[in-house]
């Protein structure tokens, strides 16, 4: 298969119960952990139990994609975003079956349609999928089924994202369900002193549109050049770094109980050279795609870490090419990806 490269990649207030949720869980997500008890430190002192990998591709049965996409998953169907389409922008695919499922989301500024859109998360408890469509800065929800069987389906506004309060500039992104009324989310915000661009772990409430940092303003908790991942089934979100060889632990209050360095770790963040790139948890699994290599390079060697939980270090499966995005399925203990090499998608079967 070839792939198709590109050069640029009211709060409602008669809902009493959405707003107790909204309120308990603002309540809860006040405090960063900042004193909250002592933190853990994990070493790797190396990470040496490498295996090459072989992905299992299913590029045969999917049309050709852009390189660059992005993964999601909605059971045992997983969801494609070829986020640089001009047409459909979502695709989907059956992996019991191995069956491609169709294409929905139709680009473009016109009613229904998306423009520059991201932050693409899912319902885990129904068929929905959500993104903020940037042509009209609000959260619009697909119901998936609907949208594969309807080619006149139009998506559902749900809120307008506040892009500021308070004077502040807030730029939600990397959006992850908590419930129905509350999103987690990694929030892009000018520091109140240094007015750099720094990262922030936050909230955004899907009743109004607002999005709260958790912790101390003048200190993020992610800070720059961080990201995260969350898994509401083990109480955990993991935050890790593109300069720092450096993962952290913590609860969904926010609160750090532990800190994962490797080999490569050092206090002073590195230039030029890019760290952690994504991190996914699968049973009792976290999966980080390490790189540590420069930005810029013919280097396209991609490693990806597994880890326990409690941040204990257990293999290395190295694979040839870029990882875009890796996602893992439970039914089947296969952690797929999307890569800059051949196959394009495919899957790793974990043991």
């Amino acid at each position: 298969m070839t792939r198709i490269h590109t050069l640029n990649l009211n709060l409602n207030k008669h809902n009493f119960i959405g707003l107790m949720l909204s309120s308990a869980l603002m309540l809860a997500l006040c405090s960063c952990g900042q004193g909250a008890g002592s933190v853990q430190t994990v070493h790797h002192s190396e990470r040496n139990n490498i295996e090459e990998a072989t992905l299992v591709s299913i590029d045969d049965s999917l049309p050709m994609l852009h390189d660059a996409s992005f993964l999601r998953w909605f059971g045992d169907t997983l969801i494609i975003n070829d986020h640089k389409s001009t047409d459909k922008v979502f695709h989907a695919y059956d992996i019991i079956h191995g069956k491609y499922l169709g294409a929905f989301g139709k680009f473009g500024a016109g009613p229904g349609e998306l423009n520059n859109f991201g932050s693409l998360f899912s319902n885990p408890k129904n068929r929905n999928l959500y993104c903020i469509n940037g042509g009209t800065e609000r959260i619009v929800r697909f119901d998936v089924d609907s949208a594969l069987n309807d080619s006149l389906y139009r998506p559902v506004d749900i809120v307008r994202v506040q892009s500021g309060s308070n004077g502040l500039f807030k730029h939600p992104y990397n959006l992850r369900y908590f419930n129905d009324s509350m999103l987690i989310c990694c929030i892009k915000m000018h520091h109140p002193e240094t007015h750099k661009l720094e990262n922030y772990l936050g909230r955004l409430d899907m009743l109004t549109g607002e999005s709260d940092i958790i912790g101390d303003i003048m200190r993020p908790v992610l800070g720059r050049n961080n990201n995260m991942t969350v898994s509401l089934d083990d109480s955990l979100i993991v935050m890790y770094s593109y300069d720092q060889d450096r993962i952290r632990l913590c609860n969904l209050d926010g609160e750090v109980f532990k800190i994962i360095t490797g080999p490569n770790y050092s206090k002073e963040p590195s230039r030029g050279i890019e760290h952690f790139y994504k991190t996914t948890i699968g049973g009792d699994r976290l999966f980080a795609v390490y790189l540590n290599r420069p930005l810029i390079g013919k280097d396209k060697r991609s490693d990806i870490i597994v880890m326990d939980l409690e941040g204990n270090y257990l293999k290395t499966y190295r694979l040839y090419c870029h990882i875009w995005n890796m996602v893992y399925n439970e039914s089947t203990h296969r952690l797929y990806v999307s890569t800059d090499g051949d196959p394009q998608f495919g899957y790793i079967q974990i043991d």
